[in-house]
């Protein structure tokens, strides 16, 4: 804020209360022959009383002191010292003259703060010896990436980023639920590097007087373009504690940057160990695999297709295709050649510099590799193979033909993406969506409006209806679950994917009783139903917050009974296959939504945004 901001103008100096006036000169002169009255009565009564009793009189005397001093007592000295409410004020001193605190101040408070971090407390508790630290609920609109973004409650000492905070969060069902501090972290603002860097060694030094030297985690320097001489990332292990001092923020330019440091509890380390393997299972990764080229699926179709159709299993292993070995070798010597002659050309110029300044030293020899050649799938090629597998499953035995479909799909989902890369394409497009069409593929628009066209998944719901009861059908069941029933981009079926989920998922986990994708399914129909609670309790986003803008009234009827068959489903993952990773996943969420504290789930809710 500027200093013109801070700076009040007269007309904005404070008014007299309503209801309030200043006294007129009038109200004065009758006032004070009143109080002159007044006080002749009292000495008379206080006369009075002290012929009968004198001490009376004296003890009244000794504690009467004049409430208003003389006209005639002098002013206050100025005094040097600015008094704690002076020092406070933002309009006694202008912003450019108030200097920051010392780094020795600023260590100091944050191990003050870091000191409040009794671990593992419950929050009652700790709340209870900090009240002046206001505490609440997560609320949020994504869910957290990793075990330390999924706390249930935080106490902060302001909202500002350089505030402290102290994070809460209930790992394990067992009763009663409660949270407890497993994290503690603050950040410094903004500063310049060189008191960044003296605040930082004061840190690491008075934190390693307590817990030895830290490890220093900084990685190979030659990645960073601006380099700082002191740690960039230092860890201390204790038992059941970790922490760290991490250089969080660096504006080469300006050489300013930010600290952080951070400690962490055994419980939540223990939870963080956990998060690849939940993430997997918790995630849509089984349809993110399905979409991976080379990925399982396409090394067993591959592996069903190549005796009949070679070209159709390479494509689905490969993102492109092998080079001719003779057409490989011409091109690597054309480009042998013509980089042979750009680097005689450079080492004239140096002769020639190098004499023209006096220099007779040998000039400096360096080798220049020679690129690969990159190659791409000829669209014509992989519209043939897309459309002749389309063909042949209409004639193939029945249970062959869904394992064709899905190779099938596999290559209609890259064909948008072969036509953009294959620049010496000259068939027509149109009339390719036109043949392709009749087959059931079908094609709508990108994400990106420069982006190719987006398959909308036809052939997967083909199968699923058609083979159901195979195991093609079941795999193709799940991608779609995963995808929220809509494989198109952009958010094509709406925003609210959890009820497609929960009206696909039901009768399958009912009709499907022995699927391998029995617990997989489940997960995802749980998860649809944490979704539909946890948008019943979205905040509203702020002005500046265009990442999801949620109406939170929109989700409210039905809430409650979603959150209950939530549980009800992952307390089933519990029972069914505790070793699975579902069940783990189910332990990591169930402590919150029994406690009514917001998961911020939002797998199956599709936002999307220009």
């Amino acid at each position: 804020m500027s200093q013109e901001q801070l700076t009040p103008s007269t007309g904005d100096q404070p008014t007299p209360t309503e209801g309030i006036r200043p006294s007129s000169s009038s109200f004065s002169k009758r006032l004070v022959p009143w109080l002159l009255g007044v006080g002749f009565v009292l000495l008379l009564i206080l006369l009075i009383v002290g012929v009968a009793r004198p001490s009376l009189l004296k003890s009244a005397l000794a504690n009467f002191e004049p409430t208003l001093p003389p006209k005639t007592a002098p002013l206050p000295p100025a005094s040097a010292k600015i008094s704690e409410h002076t020092a406070e004020s933002s309009s006694a001193i202008p912003p450019q003259q108030q200097a920051p605190p010392s780094a020795d101040a600023q260590a100091q408070n944050f191990l003050t703060q870091f000191e409040k971090s009794v671990w593992g407390a419950p929050l009652q508790d700790w709340s209870r010896l900090h009240a002046d630290i206001p505490c609440e609920p997560f609320r949020g609109h994504r869910v957290g990436l990793g075990a330390d973004r999924q706390w249930s409650h935080r106490c902060s000492t302001s909202r500002q980023p350089e505030a402290a905070h102290w994070s809460f969060y209930v790992f394990g069902l067992q009763e009663p639920l409660v949270p407890r501090l497993e994290q503690f972290d603050v950040t410094t603002a903004t500063l310049p590097e060189e008191p960044l860097g003296e605040l930082q060694n004061l840190l690491q030094s008075r934190i390693a007087a307590r817990f030895g030297s830290g490890e220093d985690r900084s990685g190979p320097k030659a990645a960073i373009t601006h380099q700082v001489v002191w740690p960039r990332n230092l860890r201390w292990q204790a038992p059941d504690l970790e922490i760290q001092l991490d250089l969080v923020e660096l504006d080469p330019q300006r050489k300013e940057g930010r600290l952080r440091l951070q400690g962490r509890h055994r419980a939540l380390l223990e939870a963080l160990k956990e998060d690849n393997r939940l993430q997997s299972v918790g995630t849509s990764a089984y349809s993110y695999e399905h979409y991976r080229t080379g990925s399982g699926i396409d090394t067993q179709l591959a592996d069903n297709l190549r005796p009949d159709f070679p070209d159709v299993a390479t494509m689905l292993m490969k993102d492109q295709p092998d080079p001719d070995p003779k057409m490989l070798a011409a091109l690597q010597q054309k480009q042998r050649e013509a980089l042979q002659v750009q680097l005689q050309q450079q080492l004239q110029k140096q002769r020639q510099a190098a004499l023209a300044a006096g220099q007779t030293r040998a000039i400096g020899v360096f080798a220049v590799g020679v690129p690969q050649a990159s190659t791409h799938w000829k669209a014509e090629e992989f519209h043939g193979a897309l459309e002749r597998l389309l063909t042949a499953a209409k004639t193939s035995p029945p249970d062959r033909q869904p394992l064709m479909l899905w190779a099938a799909d596999r290559l209609a989902q890259r064909l948008p993406s072969v036509i953009a890369d294959d620049k010496s394409l000259n068939a027509d497009w149109t009339e390719w969506q036109r043949e392709l069409a009749a087959y059931g593929v079908s094609y709508g628009p990108s994400a990106d409006e420069d982006g190719p066209l987006a398959y909308t998944g036809g052939l997967l719901k083909r199968i699923w209806a058609d083979y159901g009861q195979t195991d093609w059908g079941e795999r193709a069941f799940l991608v779609l679950q995963s995808h929220g029933w809509d494989i198109q981009s952009a958010c094509a079926a709406g925003s609210d994917q959890f009820r497609a989920v929960i009206q696909q998922g039901l009768p399958f986990l009912e009709q499907h009783p022995y699927s391998p994708y029995q617990l997989d399914v489940q997960l995802t129909v749980a998860q649809a139903y944490e979704t539909w609670w946890s948008l019943s309790r979205a905040q509203a986003p702020a002005e500046d917050d265009d990442s999801e803008y949620v109406d939170p009234q929109k989700y409210q009827e039905g809430a409650e009974e979603a959150r209950q068959k939530a549980i009800a489903l992952y307390e089933r993952l519990l029972q069914t296959a505790p070793q699975s990773d579902h069940a783990a996943y189910a332990r990591r969420v169930l402590p919150r939504l029994k406690l009514g504290i917001d998961t911020g789930q939002r797998r199956f809710y599709c936002f999307y945004w220009d």
